[in-house]
């Protein structure tokens, strides 16, 4: 899979091979060279600095090549320049809060992190490998590094903003009376799924097949060109296919994020794009959905107190960031005036 390539080029100059200074030196001096865009500091506070490359490169990091590759376009889901600027900043602000508080994340932390991974999914030490792959590491220790990182960071979050957010019983109680008929009806989907699993060991070649052959199948389905079913019970990669792809009723919290989120999206009878998972492509198509009693009222309502917690920790880290910005003093300049040499 073709890699994104950062605009950047390194200034090298061979006098012998531009221009022979005994027969040219006159017209040289009177040639205007073109401009030659070189890197340069794009934001700093303090001993840090963040660079044109930094920037590029976070911005590749983000990306997911599965995403890219089912959109069609490699670079099409890249985060933007911008974006990724925002996202070195703050990691930076936190990071140096962390140094400042003296707060470490060890390799035994990192241990256990893996190990909860590897537990949640029932994957072996090779599954993980071939797993972080498709996030786009190329080395187990390459992710060990983000996650140690992350885990720093956490920490950090977890103090000083975790401790700021405030979601009260009161709070939840509307929200739940609210989101929920009044405290007593849920909302399920049936669905059906059409699911491609990602090999144990694959490359990009392998991964582009997948998609391709996938983009078919769903194309197939949309036109109507074959039922729904059919294309399950003879592509499905899983205990699904037999019933033609029905895998049953859900309500929300039971589904994958990824999944859940285009599941109850999608209105009855409609055909999803590819929707991708931990485990592979999935083409979803939701025939109905209905109101049915709250089975456990505790756990809808800690779904209630989650939602909200997530909001409110989201406007509390904006409000701690932005204060780390003006007290750190950080100097960011404009990312669409790069630096020329004349």
């Amino acid at each position: 899979m073709q890699k994104h390539k950062p605009f950047i080029f390194a200034v090298v100059l061979s006098f012998g091979s531009l221009f022979s200074v005994n027969a040219n030196a006159q017209e040289a001096q009177q040639r205007k060279l073109a401009p030659v865009l070189v890197d340069r500091v794009i934001a700093y506070f303090g001993d840090e600095v963040i660079t044109l490359t930094d920037v590029f490169k976070r911005a590749e990091a983000a990306r997911n090549p599965v995403a890219g590759t089912i959109s069609g376009d490699p670079a099409g889901d890249l985060v933007s320049n911008q974006a990724a600027l925002d996202d070195l900043v703050e990691e930076k602000l936190i990071l140096a809060e962390a140094a400042k508080l003296g707060i470490k994340a060890t390799d035994e932390e990192v241990d256990r992190h893996v190990q909860s991974i590897l537990d949640q999914n029932m994957w072996s030490q090779e599954d993980f490998a071939s797993a972080i792959k498709m996030l786009g590491f190329s080395e187990v220790s390459d992710y060990r590094a983000h996650a140690k990182k992350e885990l720093l960071k956490s920490q950090v979050l977890r103090l000083k903003v975790g401790s700021r957010v405030r979601v009260s019983d009161r709070d939840v109680e509307e929200a739940f009376l609210r989101e929920f008929e009044g405290g007593t009806l849920d909302t399920e989907v049936h669905l059906w799924h059409i699911f491609f699993p990602f090999a144990e060991s694959s490359d990009a070649g392998d991964l582009v097949k997948l998609i391709e052959h996938a983009k078919k199948i769903r194309e197939m389905a949309v036109s109507n060109e074959r039922p729904f079913e059919d294309l399950a019970r003879e592509f499905g990669g899983d205990g699904s296919a037999p019933k033609g792809g029905d895998v049953g009723w859900f309500v929300k919290g039971r589904l994958q994020a990824s999944l859940e989120n285009v599941a109850f999206a999608l209105k009855d009878g409609e055909i999803s794009d590819l929707v991708q998972s931990t485990s592979g492509l999935h083409i979803l198509r939701v025939t109905e959905r209905r109101q049915v009693p709250i089975a456990d009222v505790e756990e809808a309502k800690a779904r209630v107190r989650y939602e909200l917690t997530e909001i409110e920790f989201a406007k509390e880290y904006q409000k701690w960031v932005k204060s780390l910005r003006t007290s750190s003093r950080i100097v960011v300049r404009p990312l669409d005036e790069p630096l020329v040499l004349e």
